[in-house]
């Protein structure tokens, strides 16, 4: 009989570990509305958890209207990351505007005012499917936080909040920092664990987790670095980053 090596074994419960995933056990009930339960790298007994680096991919798909479920009616989001997906949707985005339930006038979102966090998700959702259709929505949800990075640091809190950040660990402090100015619901905290290492909570969050993976990955790249991010779900509402690199 051929030995079975003990990290070989699939415990009862348990998931196999996917090629572009990292660990397996989900425990049900308290994992937050964008996991698909049974896909995807998370394990963990306190809710699930895994570790990503940018070469992997996210396996799995987000119901949206269960994350819009969850979401509290006064969280809310600043008009700058509204317009940067406007412009990805093009002409699509005139048929998610009737989907909204505070939509622009003119079309258009003032920078710094708030806007209901559920009209985001959907704009997100839509522009994120758009922008990657060969992608799972996980996947293509972190890839389009990547890129939301961009609206904020060439926005003018994004500037000079970010003008001192000489590297990927100011840069991750500066942004978490500032999160408190750009949404209205959840809170973040961030701590630094070591030179190239740090580590972020996000509490009172319904949105979805690959959002903020994505933008914390999209900080270190865009120093020349690579990160490598180890996320716990830590409650339906609470998450937990350690990114290194």
């Amino acid at each position: 009989m051929k030995e079975v090596r003990s990290d070989q074994r699939v415990q009862a419960g348990e998931t196999p570990v996917p090629r572009s995933g990292v660990l397996r056990t989900v425990t049900r009930g308290i994992m937050p509305a964008s996991v698909t339960v049974g896909e995807g790298p998370f394990a963990g007994s306190s809710g699930g958890s895994f570790e990503v680096r940018p070469s992997d991919s996210l396996l799995g798909n987000i119901d949206i209207e269960a994350v819009l479920a969850s979401v509290p009616e006064f969280h809310a989001v600043k008009g700058m990351f509204f317009n940067a997906l406007a412009a990805t949707l093009g002409e699509r985005f005139t048929q998610v505007v009737a989907t909204l339930s505070s939509p622009p006038r003119g079309g258009l979102y003032l920078p710094f005012s708030d806007y209901p966090m559920r009209d985001f998700l959907r704009l997100y959702d839509a522009a994120a499917r758009l922008s990657h259709p060969n992608r799972s929505s996980r996947e293509a949800y972190r890839r389009l936080a990547r890129q939301q990075v961009s609206a904020f640091r060439e926005s003018a809190l994004g500037r000079i909040t970010m003008h001192l950040a000489t590297d990927p660990g100011a840069a991750l402090m500066r942004y978490t920092g500032s999160l408190g100015a750009l949404t209205k619901g959840p809170t973040a905290r961030a701590r630094q664990l070591g030179p190239s290492e740090v580590q972020i909570d996000i509490s009172g969050y319904r949105g979805v987790l690959e959002y903020p993976l994505g933008n914390f990955e999209a900080l270190v790249m865009g120093y020349g670095a690579k990160p490598t991010v180890a996320v716990e779900v830590r409650s339906t509402d609470a998450l937990r980053f350690v990114v290194s690199w």
